[in-house]
């Protein structure tokens, strides 16, 4: 199995993009769609929740 980081993104708790870092090709229209909805889902979950979670096709891996 092969484990390949596509991108790393550092917000803050207000959702301001503060540092990206994309490893695989992705168009900016498709760049900011996936940063909209990732920091919309990771900054809806409870504090207590794991910090793994599954989101279309990848494994989203995040700490508070």
């Amino acid at each position: 199995m092969v484990v390949i980081i596509q991108f790393i993104l550092l917000f803050s708790r207000q959702g301001k993009l503060r540092l990206q870092k994309w490893y695989t090709s992705q168009t900016e229209k498709s760049k900011k769609k996936i940063t909209r909805e990732l920091v919309a889902t990771v900054l809806a979950r409870k504090p207590k929740m794991s910090s793994f979670l599954e989101w279309k096709d990848l494994k989203i891996v995040y700490k508070r």
